[in-house]
């Protein structure tokens, strides 16, 4: 028997109902003050998709009842031990992470170019050689030019915001397509109105289409050095 571990919370936990993936037992590993619910699970049982629904659900139960860190899907520890080692070995950290999120929700959002990038032929009467550099440093200067257009994007949504920094992850031009993926952590009460604020502030970029999801857990915050 291995568990299927769901998400890291401080202990004592709340009244909660123990019904884990597929109706198996929610087990609870406690290490000093923390402590990290998963599943009961058996190794030769292949995890599907639906799981992984159901897995990010029972993240959002627990969070609803407590502060919680998002465990990533399919993590799975052997023995109850091994999961109070885990906790023990990364105790400072978990605590100022579940700390950071306490009271608090996600909000994703990502702007997508509307436009693809360009690549603009090198008319040039050197050679084929020449038209090559040329044309590589003309793709380097219109790569750059996106990359400092999507940090302003950044800055610019932080400041709407009015947000904490510390509250707010985020990265630049990963794909062709992306311009920007960031996520800001709100209080959970006012997820809603904040919300609505970031669907104004990404509907006024020109360049970008705004997709936002949540508000959801602090998956992205769960993250510690």
């Amino acid at each position: 028997m291995t568990l299927l571990a769901h998400a890291i919370a401080p202990s004592p936990p709340p009244a909660f109902a123990h019904e884990g993936l597929r109706g198996r037992q929610l087990a609870w590993s406690e290490a000093g003050d923390l402590g990290l619910w998963s599943t009961e699970w058996a190794p030769d049982i292949k995890l599907e998709r639906n799981d992984a629904l159901e897995h990010h659900r029972l993240v959002e139960r627990i969070c609803a009842a407590q502060p919680c860190l998002p465990v990533r899907f399919g993590t799975a520890f052997a023995t109850p031990d091994d999961a109070r080692a885990s906790l023990d070995k990364r105790a400072v950290a978990l605590r100022a992470a579940l700390s950071r999120v306490a009271g608090k929700s996600e909000l994703a959002l990502t702007l997508l170019w509307r436009e693809p990038p360009t690549s603009t032929p090198i008319e040039s009467a050197s050679g084929p050689g020449r038209r090559y550099m040329e044309q590589r440093r003309a793709e380097f200067a219109a790569r750059e030019a996106r990359r400092a257009r999507a940090e302003s994007l950044v800055q610019h949504v932080i400041a709407e915001l009015a947000i904490d920094r510390q509250l707010v992850w985020h990265e630049t031009c990963t794909s062709d397509n992306v311009a920007v993926s960031l996520a800001v952590l709100v209080p959970t009460e006012q997820a809603g109105e904040r919300r609505m604020e970031l669907e104004q502030i990404g509907s006024r970029f020109p360049d970008v289409i705004s997709v936002l999801n949540g508000p959801w857990p602090p998956y992205t915050f769960a993250r510690i050095e």
